[in-house]
This record gives structure tokens, sequence and C-alpha cells, in this order.
């Protein structure tokens, strides 16, 4: 189970490890599926630790921001690490995550669009 939480603006955290394995991937994807369902229309942050981001973080990472699109559910990205920002804004593909340094950041652009995705 992944922690969760939802914050009082109605935003929706994901917290990931950012070296997160490739056997990992599969059910981590999943459990995240699953939350996008029963949260549905939530905005989502996905929050990475500080780790190094591993090919399967930023593969998860990417995919749960396609999901949220898919879903017409706003998603940001939180983490600390600016080489990971990096990555994330460049390398992910397009259109990229919304990245943001930290979690206030990234919960004040996505608590305007709580209630307003149908």
């Amino acid at each position: 189970m992944l922690p969760i939480k939802v914050t009082d603006d109605g935003v929706l955290i994901v917290r990931l490890q950012a070296d997160l394995d490739i056997g990992r991937r599969a059910a981590t994807t999943s459990t995240i599926d699953g939350l996008l369902t029963a949260h549905r229309s939530t905005p989502v942050v996905l929050e990475l630790s500080d780790a190094a981001l591993s090919p399967a973080a930023m593969s998860i990472v990417v995919r749960a921001d396609r999901m949220c699109r898919e879903a017409g559910t706003a998603a940001a990205v939180v983490t600390s690490c600016a080489k990971a920002r990096r990555i994330l804004g460049s390398d992910a593909g397009t259109p990229a995550p919304d990245v943001h340094a930290t979690i206030p950041l990234a919960v004040a652009a996505l608590a305007g669009t709580v209630g307003s995705v149908a």
C-alpha cells in the first residue's frame, strides 16, 4: 500500500519511492490506478522521495501522469531533487508532468482545480 493523504484543499498526495525497482513497477502502477478510481476527479500530487530517480520510478510517474490526463484529473509531481525535476521536465515526454520542488507549491497549483474537473 502506498502512503496517501488528502489535503484540506482536496488534493490527493501519493508518496512514491524515487528508487523503485522494475519488480515493483507493475504493483505500484496498479495501486495508483486503484487510487485514481477511488478518488475520481481529485487532483493528484505524486511525491517522490529524495533518492535518485530510477528508470522504473520515472516510468511510474509518466504513466500515472498520463492516466490522470486521460481521466481528466489534474496532476503534479513533487521532488526536492533538482536533477530529478530536470529529468522529469525534459526527458519525460510530451506533455511533461507539472513538476514542483515542494508539496505546498504543487497543492497551490492544483487547488484551483478542485471541483472544476468533471
